[in-house]
This record gives C-alpha cells, structure tokens and sequence, in this order.
C-alpha cells in the first residue's frame, strides 16, 4: 500500500529498472511496512585517532539494505494483519560517517566493570541448533514474514541468564533448545536485543550520540543513522558507527569527527542533568526499551571514555 496526500493506493505492479510503480486507489483499513535489513559492508578511514585505547575515525561507509517482506498492519490498532513477500534486489549505499572502535583493554575493562556485556560463547551444539531452529521456521522471520536473505537466530531468553561457563557447566544445552529460540531477520533481531545491547551502555550511548549529533551538525535527524554492534564483523570489537544517510556524504562525519570531544562532553551532561529516574526519550532511551540500570551505566561508560 502506497499512501500519497492522505490517500491510499495498492501497487500493482513494480518496473524496478525503469523506476515506475503501477498503482489504482483503494479504500482499505490496512498500511504496510517494509522489513528492511541493512549491513554495514565496510568501513574505510580517511581520518582516525586513538586516545585512551578509544578509535575514532571518519572516512568512507558501505551500507548495503535490502526489503524482503511487507507485513500488513491495521490502522488505529496497530496489530498485524498478515506478510507479503518482496522480491528487490540489494541497494548499496556509498556514503561517509563517524565511527567509534573500543581497543581490547578498553572493552575488557569494560567488560569487567559490567557496563559492556561480553560476546557469548553458545556452547559445542549452538551451530547443530541453529540449523535446526533455521529449518522448523522455514528459513522465515518469524516476527515480519522476511524470507532467506541474511536471517539470524536469536535466544527467546537471553542466553547468558543460562550461567553457562565453558568447561564448568553444561547450561548451554538447556539455553540452545529449539523452544527458546527463534528465527528473526537483522532488523527484527535488532529490535529483540536492544534491551540487552541497551543495558550493556552501548546502546544508550548511541542512542543520546544519535539524538544530540543532529543538533550539533544542525542538520534534519533523518540524515543520519546510527548502528551499535557489541562485536562489530568488521572490527571484531563494540564499535558505534553514525552515518549519513546521503549518497557521498555532506562533510557531516568529518565534523562529528572534528567535535569529538565535545559532543562526549555534551552527552554526558545530558545524561547527569537529565531529570527522569531511569531512562526517557530525551536521554538514553524510552524506558519500555531499555533496562533499569541502563542510565547509570551508560553515565559510567561515558565518563570513563572522557576521564
């Protein structure tokens, strides 16, 4: 369902190459959302500098995103009416941005003080189970419908209340049985884990780096979009990555880059003036998104990046 000027219309057809949608207006109760994955492909810096065991950098960004389903979504209630299937090829966007890489002994630190969670170790059977839970859904998202494509599969219970220690125990068994996991595509997962990356301080600190970069750079939020990974591919290490959304970039990133130091500067007094308990929109995120401790930690992370 297209909607333009407060009216809907049903695509019918689609001429990829010619750019041309077909559409006829339609009366129906419904919108559609597109289940979009994106990937950050590659990260090349023209600029970086590692103060504290902390990399920043700017340079060039590859995103590469692709829509596979659709999901029907009722208006007024919001409740899922069905999935449709989208069949478009990949679109690669070659843009710049500002990233943040967390040297090992930082992120140990880290990672002993809890304000990072560790990446997990599923345990000898994790790649057994995964083929499994993959096959009983069908190689299906099973929150939007996205079919194949870059799926991943995400522990209903987060893994790590399992206690499993390598060696120790055998608790990764009971964490890896097919009841407690489900097949979710990236964007979906995303959505399941941002309370988990959220409490680990990542994520609140890219939430607040996201909400005040924009004000910073004067620009619209929407040019620019920020991704969080605890174990990045690329880097192999926690790494924040703000980029713009506009093909070649603006020069955005390169001030980003320039206004390091104050915008850590800029957050942190946000995040202590902030008047709200544990979390809200202004700050590190909508408390129905995040943990409870999610404000305290992401207060910790930032001053021990400033100090």
């Amino acid at each position: 369902i297209y909607m333009h000027q407060a009216r809907t219309y049903l695509v019918e057809k689609m001429d990829w190459h010619g750019r041309i949608a077909y559409v006829r207006p339609v009366e129906v109760d419904y919108y559609t959302r597109a289940s979009v994955g994106s990937t950050i492909r590659a990260l090349e810096p023209e600029q970086e500098q590692v103060e504290n065991n902390l990399l920043r950098a700017w340079g060039d960004v590859t995103i590469v995103t692709q829509a596979v389903s659709y999901r029907k979504i009722k208006r007024y209630t919001h409740e899922t009416l069905g999935f449709g299937e989208i069949d478009l090829p990949e679109m690669t966007l070659e843009t710049s941005g500002y990233w943040l890489i967390f040297g090992e002994s930082l992120a140990e630190r880290l990672f002993d003080a809890g304000i990072l969670l560790r990446p997990n170790n599923y345990g000898p059977n994790w790649q057994k189970q995964r083929q499994q839970a993959l096959s009983r859904d069908n190689h299906t998202c099973q929150m939007c419908g996205a079919k194949d494509g870059m799926l991943h599969v995400h522990h209903i219970r987060p893994f790590r209340e399992f206690g499993y220690i390598p060696g120790k125990n055998n608790n990764y068994q009971q964490a890896n049985q097919l009841e407690n996991l489900i097949t979710l595509c990236p964007r979906c997962h995303r959505q399941a884990e941002a309370g988990q990356q959220t409490r680990s301080g990542l994520g609140g600190l890219a939430y607040v780096l996201g909400n005040l970069a924009p004000l910073y750079l004067m620009c619209d939020p929407g040019d620019i979009e920020v991704s969080a990974e605890s174990r990045s591919p690329l880097t192999g290490a926690p790494t924040i990555v703000i980029y713009e959304r506009i093909p070649a970039g603006v020069g955005l990133s390169q001030r980003l880059f320039e206004m390091h130091h104050g915008l850590l500067d800029a957050a942190l007094e946000l995040v202590q003036d902030c008047q709200c308990k544990s979390g809200c929109p202004a700050c590190v995120g909508p408390p129905g998104e995040i943990g409870p401790d999610t404000k305290a930690i992401t207060r910790a992370l930032l001053r021990q990046l400033i100090d």
